[in-house]
């Protein structure tokens, strides 16, 4: 089994930058996704150039905060700020807009930085309506990307299972012990809570359990006894 350990939103908090950082060197995190629209990207952006062995993709971003460009006609309110959610999307959002708008994220981050792979916040790339788009960008960049479904060297399935009342030890030791798939990308979102955090995601307090549960000894022990590999979206070339 080779598991990448995908930690979500980098880039979204500080305490989220600094718990990932702390999962990847002593904990089973292997890679991040960085959300290039958010107020902590610079210092993530930071943190992966002092941690280069971490894999970093981009988080594409569609339901919070704001776009990076300002030309959008179908994805934004009145006030600029991305207007859908994940269970509101619909026809109504030109593809060619988001195509544009996910082309300037990448770009935004891999002008400083390698990146591995794509996925998105709150799975939007995945959306029957919206998955060309991603299809046509791991093309354009030969990327790898997040999927429901493996296809190596193009797409690796994901487990979200790891997520609110799951989050336990329990879980990992269950994952890796019944997991059939050669590849297999764990979702994470391990993070230092802090104001920010309360106030912007009903996803919070869980985020610490997640951080001490990724740096378990139980589970890095279970790793090796089970000859599990820890790899990121940069090995499915090798």
């Amino acid at each position: 089994m080779k598991l990448i350990v995908n930690a979500d939103d980098f880039g979204l908090t500080d305490g989220g930058n600094r718990a990932i950082i702390e999962c990847y060197k002593n904990g089973i995190v292997t890679s991040t996704t960085l959300m290039a629209n958010m107020p902590f990207a610079d210092q993530a952006i930071q943190f992966s150039k002092e941690n280069p062995g971490l894999g970093v993709g981009v988080h594409m971003v569609l339901t919070t905060g704001r776009p990076l460009l300002k030309t959008h006609k179908t994805l934004v309110d009145d006030e600029g700020n991305f207007k859908f959610r994940s269970d509101t999307i619909d026809e109504s959002i030109d593809l060619d807009e988001l195509y544009q708008e996910w082309d300037a994220q990448i770009e935004s981050i891999k002008s400083q930085i390698p990146i591995t792979h794509l996925d998105s916040h709150h799975h939007t790339h995945l959306h029957p309506l919206l998955r060309t788009v991603v299809e046509k960008l791991a093309k354009k960049y030969n990327l790898p990307y997040r999927s429901d479904a493996t296809v190596v060297p193009t797409q690796v399935k994901l487990d979200g299972g790891f997520y609110k009342e799951t989050v336990s030890t329990d879980y990992l030791l269950n994952l890796f012990q019944t997991n059939t798939e050669e590849y297999l990308d764990l979702m994470t979102h391990p993070a230092y809570v802090d104001d920010r955090i309360m106030e912007i995601s009903s996803y919070n307090t869980y985020r610490e359990t997640e951080r001490q549960v990724l740096q378990d000894p139980k589970v890095l022990q279970a790793v090796k006894d089970l000859g599990i590999e820890l790899v990121s979206y940069k090995d499915l070339s090798k």
